[in-house]
């Protein structure tokens, strides 16, 4: 979904900020370490290399899985980051991890890392945290929409063939270190719908093949009606649908339009009385938070995505190394970690786990 593309303005009765569900990773609350910066100079991309830990390469039965929204800073000791994120992933009994990594705009026609953006060595660092907890692992390139100054859902490059040109340069190294760490799924895109039936998007799809061998995704809009990324890439599903009234029947609904198997690869909400109407929503104008919201809501998409014979849930997220046991505040009230939401998810993977692994999709 999108949470700032709908309008980058207030909206609605509580006065909320409508902006892209992945964005909330700007806010301070994601940001401050909390684990030690690195000792390693800062030419180094990683404190060492582990001991290779063999993949994860095929999907489970249905993946439970949670969302690591990974901006980085400079000396950020990133392998005791990610520890510290699957070790806590693991607490949830989740057995597969989404890790986004950001780009920016650079333009009309251009994306570029930065600062923010890890390394692929970097990348890969988190990548052999989540195989030593025998996680599945993903990978998604996200277009920061701070830096494109309006949604990724609504935005359409201006010059689409520089666009693409650019991006492939961008991708074709994380496609490399994919390849080299038999990370089983890679994301040519996410949200970007105005764009994402493009024929180009088939050429980017072949020119990552040649590096990468693995399976192509593409992740739609909550409402997008269309196949994303070219010819031979799988589509998941950002889901943000707005509900009212009971949870479990609303996210029923909404899962069993979806084709057989779908993955939701983002699940979220903020802690907030009302959000269900608008969980495309953050940040709204309230003086008081209500975590039982997320945690109904967790509980709900939960129960429905395995009633409803999906393929995985995962839900957003956690950021690296921050603050990820501090639940939602008023400043970021889409967190959950440490909170009600965190505990119903724990519930719902743990229980649903030996069923899960027993389903055939």
């Amino acid at each position: 979904m999108t949470r700032w593309g709908k309008a980058a303005a207030v909206t609605g009765t509580a006065g909320a900020l409508v902006i892209s569900c992945t964005a909330i990773s700007h806010q301070g609350a994601l940001q401050p370490p909390a684990v030690p910066q690195s000792s390693v100079p800062r030419s180094s991309p990683v404190a060492a290399t582990p001991t290779p830990v063999p993949a994860v390469k095929h999907a489970p039965p249905m993946q439970l899985g949670i969302d690591i929204d990974a901006y980085t800073y400079p000396g950020q000791n990133v392998a005791a980051a990610a520890q510290a994120d699957m070790a806590y992933i693991a607490k949830l009994h989740a057995n597969a991890v989404s890790i986004s990594f950001p780009f920016f705009a650079a333009g009309p026609g251009a994306v570029q890392a930065r600062q923010a953006t890890p390394s692929p060595a970097r990348l890969g660092a988190i990548i052999r945290a989540a195989q030593a907890a025998h996680l599945f692992v993903s990978i998604r390139p996200l277009l920061d929409e701070h830096s494109l100054g309006v949604s990724r859902v609504g935005w359409v490059p201006p010059r689409p063939r520089a666009w693409f040109a650019s991006y492939r340069r961008l991708l074709i190294p994380y496609a490399v270190m994919a390849q080299r760490l038999k990370v089983p799924e890679f994301f040519l895109g996410v949200e970007l719908t105005r764009f994402q039936t493009m024929p180009r998007w088939t050429g980017l799809a072949r020119a990552i093949r040649h590096v990468y061998h693995g399976r192509l995704m593409f992740t739609l809009n909550w409402n997008a009606k269309t196949h994303g990324g070219g010819r031979g890439v799988t589509d998941t599903v950002d889901a943000y649908p707005p509900i009212i009234g009971n949870f479990t029947a609303g996210w029923s609904a909404y899962d069993h339009a979806l084709p057989s198997g779908t993955v939701l690869t983002e699940v979220g909400i903020d802690a907030v009385r009302g959000a269900s109407a608008a969980p495309a929503t953050w940040h709204w104008n309230v003086t008081k938070l209500d975590p039982s919201v997320q945690a109904r809501w967790f509980t709900a998409a939960c129960k429905a995505a395995v009633k409803t014979r999906l393929g995985g849930i995962y839900f957003w997220s956690l950021g690296l190394g921050g603050q990820i046991t501090s639940g939602p505040s008023l400043a970021n009230q889409g967190a959950w970690g440490g909170s009600a939401g965190a505990a119903a998810i724990a519930r719902c993977f743990a229980a649903l786990g030996t069923r899960a692994r027993g389903h055939s999709h």
